[in-house]
C-alpha cells in the first residue's frame, strides 16, 4: 500500500513537472539574461546613460535551444552604440530583446528588437533609430 501511494505521488509530481521548463532551459535563460545584462552595461557605458535591458521570454517559445537569444539581440545593441557615438545619446533608455522575429521597433525611448535565429539586427535597428533627432 505504501509503495503504491509513493508511486502515485511520484507520478503526480512528474506530470506537473512535464509542463514546467527543464533545468537545462532555465540555466540557458539565466545565461542569456546575464549575457544581455553585460552587453547592456557596455552599451550604457558607451552612451553615458543607463539603459535597462530585459528579455521577453514569452516571445521566445519557439526559439531554437542551441542558439543564444541574447547573442541574436547583440547587433541591435551595437546599433544603439553607433547612434550614441554619433552624439545621439538620448534615443534609447530601455531595450527589450524578444525572440519573435518582428525586428526593431521604437516606442518613446524603448527599443524592442524581435530577433530571428541566424540574423544580425544591426542594420535594421540602425535604420529604425538612426533617423530620429
Amino acid at each position: 500500500m505504501r509503495k503504491r501511494a509513493a508511486i502515485s505521488v511520484l507520478l503526480f509530481v512528474l506530470s506537473g513537472a512535464a509542463g514546467a521548463q527543464s533545468l537545462r532551459d532555465l540555466r540557458a535563460q539565466d545565461a542569456d539574461d546575464r549575457a544581455l545584462a553585460r552587453e547592456a552595461a557596455y552599451t550604457s557605458k558607451i552612451c553615458g546613460r543607463a539603459i535597462d535591458a530585459s528579455i521577453d521570454w514569452r516571445s521566445a517559445a519557439d526559439w531554437p535551444e542551441d542558439e543564444s537569444l541574447a547573442e541574436a539581440c547583440d547587433g541591435a545593441l551595437g546599433a544603439v552604440e553607433s547612434i550614441c557615438r554619433a552624439g545621439k545619446t538620448d534615443v534609447v533608455s530601455a531595450f527589450e530583446c524578444a525572440g519573435d522575429g518582428s525586428g526593431p521597433s521604437l516606442s518613446g525611448s524603448t527599443l524592442r528588437y524581435g530577433a530571428t535565429p541566424g540574423r544580425n539586427g544591426y542594420a535594421a535597428t540602425l535604420a529604425t533609430i538612426g533617423g530620429r533627432d
